[in-house]
């Protein structure tokens, strides 16, 4: 199309159409790309939250002994369980599907870590949670602390725990707690929350699209 510029204001008229073009194109591309990556999501086999949750500081230790805190899960991104190694059923299914999973991912090129928070300290010394996490994955990490420790950082994750009432014995008690992995972004938020049946085949098939949309 040819652009008559014999006309009065004809030179100011131009500039505007071309950016209305731009505009327009620009426009085109935004509401394309954000549609695009929104149906990406909508079959996620987890619940990613709309606002990551920012997590105020906590302190941990980790089973080799450093300090374990909101730092240690930033620039990669990080699945979490909580749990104990004397529990007898959910965490060592867990910690199986978190293996499967860490399998699947492994040539993905993504930084990834595997983190198991023990909610049973007395029990659970750095020797014994390093033990529990290896018999995994030998890349696996184990991480535990204090009563308060633990309650400044499952406070703000909703993550319950409890001995289980009326237990009897005092070596070999069980231990109630939420059985959700939990995913965080290289930001350390709290990005995602996945709750049982775990499939470890859709949880890593939704990793690399939560990366794709991730700011």
């Amino acid at each position: 199309m040819k652009i008559s510029t014999s006309f009065p204001g004809a030179k100011l008229l131009l500039p505007l159409i071309i950016a209305s073009i731009i505009a327009l194109t620009a426009g085109w591309w935004l509401s394309t790309y954000l549609f695009d990556n929104v149906a990406d999501l909508e079959d996620l086999h987890g619940l990613r939250f709309s606002e990551p949750r920012a997590l105020t500081p906590f302190a941990l230790t980790d089973h080799h002994g450093a300090e374990f805190g909101v730092d240690r899960l930033k620039d990669k991104w990080s699945y979490m369980f909580f749990g104990y190694t004397h529990c007898p059923d959910v965490c060592p299914t867990t910690m199986s599907v978190l293996n499967s999973v860490a399998s699947r991912l492994a040539n993905s090129k993504i930084p990834v870590q595997y983190i198991f928070v023990s909610i049973d300290p007395d029990r659970d010394t750095p020797e014994q949670l390093g033990q529990f996490v290896s018999y995994f994955n030998g890349e696996f990490l184990g991480v535990t602390g204090t009563e308060q420790g633990l309650e400044s950082l499952t406070r703000q994750l909703g993550v319950a725990y409890m001995r289980v009432p009326g237990e009897k014995d005092t070596e070999n008690y069980l231990m109630d707690h939420t059985a959700s992995v939990l995913l965080f972004d290289p930001d350390g938020r709290f990005h995602a929350n996945y709750s049982p049946p775990l499939d470890p085949a859709g949880i890593s098939e939704d990793l690399p699209r939560l990366v794709k949309a991730y700011p």
